[in-house]
C-alpha cells in the first residue's frame, strides 16, 4: 500500500505568533513579532519582564491616556497600554514589514486603525477623551522627522513610548543623541510621561528640557528610563 503524501504546514504570512499580551483585557492573547533579518534586524520585541515592569510602574496612569509609540515595530507596548485601558494608540514606524505585522496585530484585537497618515496634520482630528471607543493610528516613516510636530499640538495627555535600534549597530551610532534632541523639543503640557528603552551601556542626563529624568530600570542589556515633565 502506498502510503499518501504528508501535507506540508502552511506558514502564515505574517509570520509566528511569539509575542504575547500580559495584562489587561486581552491577556494571553498572542500577538505576530516582526520578521527579522539575521545579520542586522531593524526591529526587537520588548521582554516580557520588560513590559511587565514598565506597566506596573505606569498603573493607572494608561488609563484614559494615549500611547504614543515610537519605533513601534510590531506595535507591542501600545498593544499592551490599551488592553490596559488606554484610550488610544499612535505608532510611528517606517520599516515596511514591520508596519504588516502592526496592520495585523491591531485586527487580532479588532482595534479600529482611524487613519494613517505619512504625517499626521496638527489640525488632526482625535476622538474626545469621553469616546467609548479605543482606536488606534498609524504614522509611516521616520519617528525623529514625523513625531516632533505630533508631539507639538497633540492635545490628550500622553504617554510617549521610544525604543530605537540599540547604538551598537551599524549607522545608529548617535542613535540615542537623536533621542535627547527629539526629547528637547518636546514643550507640550499633554506629553505627561516619556519612556525610553535603550542600551544598558548607555546613561541619559539628568534632565533633557522639560523633562526630568525620574527612574531607570535594568533588564540585561535594556534598560528603562523614565521622565516627567517638571518633576
Amino acid at each position: 500500500m502506498i502510503p499518501s503524501p504528508t501535507k506540508s504546514k502552511k506558514r502564515s504570512p505574517h509570520g509566528k505568533k511569539t509575542l504575547c499580551i500580559i495584562g489587561g483585557k486581552w491577556r494571553s492573547l498572542k500577538l505576530y513579532a516582526p520578521p527579522t533579518q539575521a545579520k542586522t534586524p531593524t526591529t526587537r520585541p520588548s521582554k516580557a519582564i520588560l513590559k511587565e515592569s514598565c506597566f506596573n510602574t505606569l498603573a493607572y496612569e494608561v488609563c484614559d491616556s494615549y500611547f504614543i509609540e515610537g519605533f513601534a515595530g510590531s506595535g507591542s507596548m501600545g498593544i499592551e497600554a490599551l488592553s490596559r485601558g488606554a484610550q488610544g494608540a499612535i505608532f510611528c514606524e517606517q520599516d515596511p514589514k514591520a508596519l504588516e505585522v502592526l496592520r495585523n496585530n491591531l485586527e487580532l484585537i479588532k482595534i479600529p486603525i482611524v487613519s494613517t497618515y505619512p504625517a499626521l496634520s496638527p489640525s488632526a482630528k482625535y476622538p474626545s477623551s469621553k469616546s467609548q471607543h479605543i482606536y488606534a493610528h498609524i504614522i509611516k516613516g521616520d519617528s525623529f522627522l514625523t513625531l516632533p510636530p505630533l508631539l507639538a499640538t497633540f492635545a490628550h495627555s500622553s504617554i510617549l513610548y521610544l525604543d530605537p535600534p540599540f547604538f551598537i549597530r551599524e549607522n545608529y551610532a548617535n542613535i540615542y543623541e537623536k533621542c535627547a534632541s527629539l526629547i528637547a523639543q518636546i514643550h507640550n503640557p499633554a506629553i505627561k510621561i516619556l519612556i525610553v528603552e535603550h542600551s544598558s551601556l548607555y546613561t541619559f542626563g539628568e534632565q533633557i528640557g522639560d523633562f526630568i529624568l525620574t527612574k531607570s530600570r535594568r533588564f540585561g542589556k535594556s534598560t528603562l528610563t523614565y521622565f516627567t515633565q517638571g518633576a
